[in-house]
Parts: structure tokens; C-alpha cells; sequence
């Protein structure tokens, strides 16, 4: 019973890009897999360093693409508890469980955001 958070893109693996390595990235692609109904939380690190203004804004923009029948069955949502992590918490967890990954994450930078 666990949540495995994989990440695609700036990095591979599941270990999460640096604040190095996210000076020159506009996003962090992952895929979460939870294997059990028990496991309701996932924390993607952006490493963004967002001010607390753009996080007022309801920034870094996220997007959740379901990749399995599983997560149907259940709702994820997003929360921004600072400025360089994304929280998933899953809304309803009865049969969705699963093997492999069930929902790609795009977390973006904001478009004011200069590099």
C-alpha cells in the first residue's frame, strides 16, 4: 500500500526535479499511482518557488488526466500548501486502487513568471 509519484518531465524518476533544474523548466509532468483504496494523498514537487501571490492567484495551473478505468471511481483535487508542492487528495476511494499509474499530473508555471 503505497502512493508512487513517477516523474516524466524535467526529470525521470521518482525523485523530483531541483530548484536548479526548474530555472530552466515551465512544467513538471507525473504520473501518481495509489495501489490501494487506503491510499488517498500525493505531494508532486514542482520546486517552482511560487511568492505567496501567485499562489493566491490559484497558481502553479495543474492538470489531471486519468490514465486508468480506476480513477473514475474516484476525485481527486488539488491543493497548493506552499510554494513548491502540489498536494492530490482523493475524494472517494472504493475501487480505485489499482496497478500502473491512473492519473497523469501537468503541473505549469505561471505565464507572468520570468526567467
Amino acid at each position: 500500500m503505497a502512493v508512487t509519484v513517477t516523474y516524466a518531465y524535467p526529470v525521470t524518476g521518482v525523485v523530483p526535479p531541483t530548484a536548479a533544474q526548474m530555472l530552466n523548466a515551465n512544467a513538471v509532468t507525473a504520473e501518481v499511482e495509489a495501489t490501494a483504496d487506503a491510499d488517498t494523498t500525493a505531494t508532486i514537487t514542482h520546486n517552482m518557488a511560487l511568492t505567496v501571490a501567485q499562489q493566491a492567484a490559484l497558481q502553479p495551473f495543474i492538470r489531471l488526466t486519468p490514465l486508468l478505468t480506476q480513477f473514475y471511481l474516484s476525485t481527486w483535487t488539488a491543493a497548493f500548501p506552499d510554494g513548491n508542492t502540489v498536494t492530490l487528495t482523493k475524494g472517494i476511494g472504493v475501487g480505485s486502487g489499482a496497478m500502473g499509474a491512473q492519473l497523469r499530473v501537468i503541473v505549469e508555471r505561471p505565464f507572468s513568471e520570468t526567467l
